[in-house]
């Protein structure tokens, strides 16, 4: 039987601050240890207490660290003492289970990518993981993935986008201008693309539109959001522009 999620989350939080203590050059205190693992391992709370706790279970393996003053200040630290280690190798941090599982449950939700540069990039990582994995640890992720069940979108929603969202990617990459045609419109659209917006299972096209405003009008365009599923064609064109700058509140997501 498998053990619990939690465990393998544990089993990540141990070797990452095993990781940490080893590379810090002096004394970290509970907030500075806490913050870094939050941040690396994307927890939203740490309790000092988990903290103690995980720092005991090292001890009792074995490793040395201290808690102790830190100079000028009345808090108190933790560290590895590299001298005590005696030529004893820190161990690498291995993938594990959960961070598998994990990253095969956001392959699923980026499906609608397939075909698309960024397709590309997630099959090229997923090989490179799976390469030296040995098949009952393959098994032990198939198993996992049963907790997180994606559902895939509608097959007819995106099964003649791959063309088209490959033009737009990159179009974006290369800030290149496009021309497109929707569905329901009778003229094609000039565009500056910005990004996509992934917000499953849709996919919008965040893009300032072309001729730029009449003069005294706002020349800070603001951006046009328009469908993917809208979109019937896309030629990408050889002008190319300078992106704007834009932030999550720009896009719609802030």
């Amino acid at each position: 039987m498998m053990k619990p999620l939690a465990r393998y989350e544990q089993f990540l939080r141990i070797t990452a601050l095993l990781d940490i203590l080893a590379q810090a050059r002096g004394l970290l205190d509970d907030q500075s240890l806490i913050g870094t693992l939050k941040e690396r391992l994307g927890l939203s709370r740490l309790s000092t207490r988990t903290l103690h706790r995980d720092c005991d279970f090292l001890l009792t393996c074995g490793y040395p660290i201290d808690h102790a003053p830190i100079p000028g200040t009345r808090r108190h630290g933790w560290r590895l003492d590299k001298a005590a280690l005696a030529g004893r190798k820190i161990p690498s941090e291995p993938l594990t289970m959960l961070e598998m599982a994990s990253f095969m449950v956001c392959r699923d939700l980026l499906r609608p990518f397939e075909g698309t540069l960024l397709w590309t990039g997630i099959e090229g990582l997923r090989s490179k993981l799976e390469r030296n994995m040995p098949a009952e640890f393959l098994a032990q992720v198939e198993e996992t993935r049963r907790v997180f069940r994606v559902v895939p979108p509608e097959a007819s929603r995106y099964a003649n986008r791959p063309r088209i969202l490959s033009a737009i990617t990159t179009a974006i990459d290369g800030s290149q201008e496009i021309e497109i045609e929707e569905a329901a419109a009778a003229t094609p659209r000039r565009l500056q693309p910005a990004a996509l917006l992934i917000d499953p299972p849709r996919i919008r096209l965040a893009a300032w539109e072309i001729p730029p405003s009449p003069p005294g009008k706002d020349a800070d365009d603001p951006l046009v959001i328009i469908e993917l599923e809208q979109i019937a064609r896309v030629k990408r064109l050889d002008t190319t522009f300078v992106p704007k700058p834009v932030d999550d509140a720009g896009l719609g997501l802030g």
